[in-house]
């Protein structure tokens, strides 16, 4: 019953707040790109896991958001993602939700995995794969791919990672425009950072991606089950 409580607060909260505009309406062949790189950049997010961490079940939520604004609007977009682990090494992680934002109903859907290596009592490195889908947006659709590798770091205080990694995506277009291509794709590599403390059963998390066109700052939630 916790855990079901926790889930449904926890995604209730993150996803009745966020703001974008995904929307093409007026925009030039570099401004729909704009859309698309930042679109794909936020869903490159993957979750902050322990690679020492035994817990089968992990939740995260948070919230994401860039520094400047994007065509006269300052993003705010929701995280969430579940892992499961299935080996000592090995988690799998999805993105399965919806949010309203404007005109759009977006619908991200995903799935990967992390993979932690190094000595055996202490695994500080890991390494993450994974593709997510946009959908849901009346002018595009779009795929995210993204691979990253991150060094962890113990403190008495937090635990932090330093990181970096590169995403890949692929837009198709559904707006009738001579200035917008049918297919925009792009590429992009990033610096992150992120550092977690435990509070009271939880796990609190803040962390920025370093990119030279856009900074994203994200700041979450993580619970652990099992």
């Amino acid at each position: 019953m916790r855990f079901y409580l926790i889930t449904l607060v926890l995604a209730g909260v993150i996803l009745s707040a966020q703001q974008a505009n995904f929307r093409f309406d007026d925009l030039d062949r570099e401004a729909a790109r704009n859309i698309a790189f930042h679109s794909s950049y936020w869903l490159s997010n993957h979750p902050q896991l322990d690679p020492n961490d035994n817990h089968r079940l992990v939740i995260n939520g948070g919230f994401s958001f860039y520094f400047r604004k994007i065509h006269g609007t300052r993003w705010v977009l929701p995280d969430l993602d579940i892992a499961v682990r299935i080996t000592r090494n090995l988690s799998l992680t999805a993105k399965l939700y919806g949010f309203q934002v404007d005109k759009d109903a977006p619908q991200v859907i995903g799935s990967g995995f992390q993979y932690y290596f190094g000595n055996e009592d202490n695994k500080a490195w890991v390494t993450s794969f994974q593709r997510v889908d946009l959908k849901g947006i009346a002018h595009f659709r779009l795929t995210s791919i993204t691979m990253n590798v991150q060094k962890w770091f113990s403190g008495s205080f937090l635990n932090y990672s330093i990181g970096a990694g590169a995403n890949i995506f692929r837009e198709r277009s559904y707006y009738h425009s001579t200035e917008i291509p049918g297919r925009i794709e792009g590429e992009s590599k990033y610096f992150d950072l992120d550092a977690i403390i435990p509070f009271k059963g939880f796990r609190l998390g803040a962390g920025i991606k370093i990119h030279p066109e856009s900074q994203l700052f994200r700041t979450y939630i993580m619970k652990d089950f099992f």
